[in-house]
């Protein structure tokens, strides 16, 4: 079950700002901490967070915390939450698997006869093996 604290690491590791917390112009003490991070496609993002940081989140408050305030899912929450990079590192993060070319893939499809099905099923060295090998094949 998420903390407060588990929260408070997220915004600190994620380069979340804290704001002052104010109240008709004055500073007040409140019982939250107040964070804002503008994201590269400008929205603004807000959240706070209890001062009481040992106390436990609800799942539902912690569901509506990841989907309208930090927007994030609970994998990446958690991975950041222990330090292992930010949001913005994971979504620049080139894809994991190596992807058949489009090209390759209308070839098969529509020139070699395979079935969708049997293209997923290709790494790309081994889609360009399947071309290579319709291409020397013998016609006729």
């Amino acid at each position: 079950m998420p903390t407060f604290r588990d929260l408070l690491a997220f915004v600190e590791n994620d380069g979340w700002v804290e704001e002052a917390n104010l109240a008709r112009g004055r500073r007040r003490v409140g019982d939250h901490r107040r964070f804002r991070k503008e994201p590269p496609d400008e929205t603004i993002l807000r959240t706070k967070v209890s001062h009481a940081i040992r106390d436990e989140i609800g799942s539902a408050l912690f569901g509506h915390i990841l989907r309208d305030q930090l927007h994030v899912d609970e994998a990446r929450f958690w991975a950041v939450a222990r330090g292992r990079g930010t949001v913005e590192q994971a979504e620049a993060a080139p894809p994991s698997t190596a992807t058949i070319p489009g090209w390759l893939v209308k070839r098969l499809l529509f020139t070699v006869g395979l079935t969708e099905e049997e293209v997923r099923t290709l790494t790309p060295e081994g889609a360009k093996a399947r071309w290579d090998a319709f291409v020397r094949s013998p016609k006729g």
